[in-house]
């Protein structure tokens, strides 16, 4: 029997507490809240949010992951950017510490110029700075959960590099993975090989064509391919359904997708 733990992204348009309560409902064990937007750490303490967060979160029998901001670049060739976007996801983790999560994702990427940058050169930095952030995590008591992203050095091509380089957890997400152009298989065989390192997994299905972050089912993923490694009862992580919809019809959807293939194991 499965042991894998399903929730979903709680981002603009949500509510926390009311998306808690219905995750419990719909038979999810967490949620994954989104540090950003509405959620972005500078205005829940203009909010003065915090504890009610952290409230809500204690009350709730379900668990809470953090994904940080996404649009820092903390692979910056220069070096005040890269400082100032890992200090912002450092703040972020304290943030997450705060409210009770357990996992905080983020991404290895740099927004630097193609034309001027290449990956070669921006990898280190990459590197440094996912060190910097998993330290502070693991003394925070938060996960590390560092997700391959479609393009750069820390696409699904490159992530064996980062594994072997830092202690980080993976958060490996299937629709990136898919637009980075592993196949299913492929990114079966991934997950086989690299099954101790990831602890975390976003769900989203596209059409091969854009991240478009549909429900599982919805677009042309295998799923059934893909995740095989981990629906045979061994594998204990997280994954959620990282859904681009407040329509919460689409979100069970996804989970009754993925629920029919762990029952077909």
């Amino acid at each position: 029997m499965s042991r894998t733990r399903q929730g979903f992204t709680v981002g603009p348009g949500m509510d926390l507490a009311d998306s808690l309560r219905w995750a419990e409902d719909t038979g999810f064990a967490f949620v994954e809240l989104l540090l950003d937007g509405p959620f972005a750490r500078e205005r829940i303490a203009a909010r003065d949010d915090t504890a009610a967060i952290a409230e809500a979160v204690a009350d709730s029998p379900l668990g809470l992951v953090c994904h940080l901001p996404f649009a820092l670049d903390i692979g910056s060739p220069f070096e005040p950017v890269r400082e100032g976007g890992v200090a912002e996801l450092l703040a972020c983790l304290d943030l997450a510490s705060e409210i009770g999560a357990e996992k905080a994702v983020f991404h290895p990427s740099s927004r630097a110029w193609n034309l001027g940058w290449s990956d070669e050169e921006l990898a280190p930095l990459i590197l440094d700075s996912v060190r910097e952030v998993t330290a502070a995590a693991r003394e925070r008591g938060v996960e590390p959960c560092v997700e391959n992203v479609i393009d750069g050095p820390y696409s699904i091509n490159g992530f064996e590099d980062l594994l072997s380089a830092t202690d980080a957890a993976m958060t490996f997400d299937t629709g990136h993975a898919r637009l980075a152009g592993f196949s299913a298989t492929e990114s079966a065989a991934f997950l086989d090989r690299h099954h101790e390192h990831v602890s975390h997994v976003h769900l989203s299905d596209n059409r091969g064509a854009s991240d478009e972050h549909l429900p599982v089912g919805l677009g042309t993923i295998d799923f059934e391919t893909v995740l095989a490694p981990f629906l045979d009862g061994e594998w204990s992580g997280t994954m959620t359904h990282e859904v681009g919809t407040t329509n919460r019809a689409y979100i069970e959807t996804s989970k009754r997708e993925l629920d029919g293939l762990i029952r077909s194991y």
